[in-house]
């Protein structure tokens, strides 16, 4: 059967077909959820996005939010939808239909606004985008590495015992259990989960209030910030509380709160999206304290495949923690024509040129 492609607005897409796209696709991506796109789009840098959907009869196999960049009025690129909560730009795709979805799908995105595509935040070992590469090989178009790093994520399939016996210094573990002894004599020291039928808000309210006694509150961009901000967090929280994806985890000392964690599910997979905790006790270590627990939850009583930190590369806490890596890329893709080919080339070797520059030694006798 053919494949049929179109673009829709994200308000115009039939809600059912997406909804049950985001929860079987095969590399789960929240992000790109219908719930989490709602909850985004008044972000002020989030543009307004339309769906690319691609249909096997009645069949939605593929979906992804897309939007065009400019730059004082000029179209300068096709995208897949970014702000900042999105950690993760992967398609919304059927397992086995993923190079369906780009053939079908290709062919539309050069018709849009824009001199190229770009893709960024894909996990380059996903199906969806081994099969971008394949097609692109197929119909002998290029395509360039923009950005290339690994961030931390937490497998399945052993106990968290094993996880700690094999990545975690023993002098470690030791002075994590120093420092909730030492806690416990301050008061009861509790990890507690937010269950199914408990009210949200009380929860998302102590989330961010202890996430404005910390940097992200003294540089202005915690999720309490700005009111754009807050609504987006507040309405993906409600929405992931409502349809039972969100895991909510809490660490108090005689009935205060001092850190938090919120994460999004998607079956066996799971995804950080929020973790704050009160600098007040930051000598107790609170924020490695709670993803301890957390591990503990994840591998012993979930056991989830994968917990994605969605950190920046190189965080100096969880990645001392969680050293496997998810390799993340962003790709320039030049549409079918020779003028969109040489600006990709002209950008990649200027990228390349740059990045020698940065990295070359300074000569004996160059000033500093």
């Amino acid at each position: 059967m053919a494949e049929r492609a179109e673009t829709l607005d994200w308000q115009a897409v039939p809600a059912d077909a997406w909804h049950a796209l985001a929860q079987a696709a095969g590399t789960a991506n929240p992000f790109y959820a219908p719930a989490a796109v709602a909850a985004c789009v008044d972000l002020p840098e989030a543009a307004r996005p339309r769906v690319l959907l691609v249909w096997q009869g009645e069949t939605l196999i593929g979906a992804l939010p897309i939007t065009t960049r400019r730059a004082r009025g000029l179209a300068l690129c096709v995208e897949n939808w970014d702000q900042r909560v999105r950690a993760l730009g992967e398609p919304l795709l059927l397992a086995g239909a993923e190079a369906a979805f780009w053939r079908a799908g290709l062919p539309l995105l050069a018709r849009m606004p824009g001199q190229y595509l770009r893709l960024s935040a894909l996990d380059a070992d996903s199906a969806g985008t081994r099969a971008l590469l394949a097609v692109l090989g197929e119909q002998g178009r290029p395509y360039y590495r923009t950005r290339d790093y690994g961030r931390a994520v937490l497998h399945g399939g052993v106990s968290s015992a094993e996880h700690a016996a094999e990545h975690v210094r023993g002098k470690v573990l030791k002075e994590h259990r120093r420092l909730r002894a030492r806690l416990n004599d301050r008061g009861a020291l509790l990890f507690e989960r937010l269950t199914a039928d408990e009210p949200v808000e009380a929860w998302i309210d102590a989330l961010f209030a202890l996430e404005q006694t910390g940097w992200k509150g003294r540089e202005g961009v915690a999720a309490a910030a700005d009111p754009a901000t807050e609504r987006c967090f507040r309405r993906l929280l409600r929405a992931a509380h409502a349809e039972g994806t969100l895991d909510f985890h809490r660490m108090s000392v005689g009935g205060q709160a001092i850190a938090m964690l919120a994460n999004l599910e998607r079956g066996d997979e799971a995804f950080q999206l929020k973790i704050a905790y009160d600098e007040d006790w930051g000598s107790f270590s609170p924020g490695v304290l709670i993803e301890m627990e957390y591990l503990a939850y994840a591998l012993d009583r979930r056991g989830l495949a994968r917990v994605d930190s969605c950190a920046r590369a190189g965080h100096p806490m969880i990645d001392r923690i969680w050293p496997e890596r998810r390799r993340i890329v962003s790709l320039a893709v030049p549409f079918d024509n020779a003028f969109s080919r040489l600006l990709c080339l002209g950008s990649d070797r200027w990228r390349t040129r740059r990045a020698r520059a940065s990295t070359s030694p300074i000569p004996q006798g160059t000033p500093a």
